[in-house]
């Protein structure tokens, strides 16, 4: 059978032109200039036909999309805490949506499921876990929705059948934790004002005395404590909640303790992060984003679980025409918040056949080296100061006598960088996030010319 002249081949081929023309964009033009969303619907040619259009037509279109979309790999990307492009996960991520299986029972996706189930065996080891099980999520915000989910479950075991049946349920969480720990208050009927924020100290770091008082005087009050929520590096300052001190706190208060490790589990293989990472072992539950640091494609979030038979527990239900053989074991649906559920696994995998454990332990210690040599970058530049040391791999500085968000606005205007702002003890501070594997050492001294570059126009305008 002849396979070039296929549509599919014809697709494929678009797919690598099109992804051709965007690294040579890229190389070009590394940030796309920032345009109102107004001007982009009267620019781009976004509606849907009634007829459907030519191969040449469905191109055309899908370029001029590509072309003023945001690009988040060419090494000048700091905004978020995911950047790059790895070639052997892109295979992956294009072999699961080309085989398109449903990760929800052996039976219509094999083998995709043992190398799940090994995927979430490697990391709860890494962790410490020994007898643990796990699932894969859309994100690390649904990741830790179903942690408050287990944890709600495992406090209130009849709240599947009863529902909340006026308990008053408490969820802490330090003040510079993600936004998803109300989100998930929210949507679990826990409540957002039920959600107790425990300051931090210099670094970020949850107080474990100011929890142990608020806990205390929550049950001396009638509340029910239902979860802690400690962070492994935390999204603004990438700060690590000591986890050892919590989790003497929730075992002595039999309170479930969860680790949000969305952004700085990965940092696991770096051995410098050991210290951060004693007591994990403890821990009932850890959310780890894979799509961060371990450079897959959005979006691969993974939940690790401590105890077995807890996902089952809390989200199995009966359904004859889905889960019709096999042990349950080799049916991940049946402790998944999914039905029908993309295979991101196989996109993890493929990187992590390629790296191996060890490659993988030395880009994560390269990323923590670029983000020192960022923050010495930062001493050794007049007019900038670095708000705090980088407790990870993000670093925070503000520039003398300007706003860091028109300092953010200034860089990408002029197409030398995308980098974010945020807030540090109520001061607005740009936040450099070194999570791109493929960023290098002169690229971030470059980004510090270029912060000089941009300042030395506003001074002459």
């Amino acid at each position: 059978m002849d396979t070039k002249n296929t549509p599919l081949a014809r697709v494929m081929e678009l797919f690598m032109t099109l992804l051709g023309e965007r690294q040579s964009q890229e190389q070009l033009e590394p940030i796309v200039p920032a345009v109102p969303p107004e001007e982009l619907l009267d620019k781009l040619p976004l509606g849907l036909p009634e007829q459907g259009l030519s191969f040449d037509e469905v191109a055309a279109r899908l370029r001029s999309v590509i072309e003023a979309t945001p690009s988040t790999a060419p090494g000048r990307f700091y905004n978020q805490l995911f950047g790059g492009r790895e070639p052997y996960a892109l295979l992956g991520d294009v072999l699961a949506t080309a085989m398109n299986n449903s990760m929800y029972t052996f039976k219509v996706a094999g083998p995709q499921v043992l190398l799940e189930n090994e995927l979430i065996e490697r990391m709860g080891k890494l962790m410490g876990y020994r007898r643990h099980e796990g699932t894969f999520t859309p994100g690390g915000s649904l990741s830790n929705l179903c942690a408050m989910l287990l944890a709600r479950d495992s406090v209130c075991p009849d709240f599947r059948e009863q529902g909340m049946d006026g308990r008053k349920l408490r969820v802490y969480t330090s003040a510079d934790s993600h936004y998803s720990v109300p989100k998930a208050a929210a949507m679990l009927g826990v409540g957002r004002s039920n959600v107790v924020r425990i300051p931090v100290d210099g670094r970020g770091r949850m107080l474990v005395s100011a929890l142990a008082s608020a806990i205390d005087k929550d049950v001396a009050a009638g509340h029910v404590p239902l979860m802690v929520n400690a962070t492994a590096g935390t999204t603004v300052l990438g700060a690590f909640d000591p986890i050892t001190g919590l989790a003497d706190v929730c075992e002595r208060r039999k309170v479930w303790l969860h680790l949000d490790g969305a952004f700085g589990g990965t940092m696991i293989f770096d051995e410098r992060f050991a210290e951060h990472f004693e007591g994990s072992e403890r821990v009932d539950s850890i959310t780890w984003d894979a799509h961060k640091l371990m450079g897959v494609p959005l979006s691969c979030s993974v939940l690790l679980v401590r105890e077995r038979g807890l996902l089952k527990a809390s989200l199995d239900e009966a359904a004859g025409y889905l889960f019709q053989s096999d042990d349950d074991q080799w049916n991940p649906g049946t402790r998944s918040i999914q039905c029908g559920r993309r295979n991101d696994a196989l996109k993890l995998w493929t990187n992590w056949l390629h790296h191996g454990t060890v490659g993988y332990r030395a880009r994560t210690e390269r990323l923590r080296d670029l983000a020192l040599l960022a923050a010495e970058c930062v001493r050794e530049s007049p007019g900038m100061t670095l708000v705090k040391e980088p407790e990870s791999l993000t670093v925070c500085f503000t520039v003398d006598g300007v706003s860091a968000e028109s300092l953010c606005d200034a860089l990408q205007d002029a197409g030398l960088a995308m980098v974010g702002h945020a807030k540090v003890e109520g001061s607005s501070v740009v936040r450099l996030a070194l999570v791109d594997p493929g960023t290098q050492k002169e690229q971030v001294r470059c980004f510090f010319e270029d912060v000089r570059y941009v300042m030395r126009r506003r001074a002459i305008a």
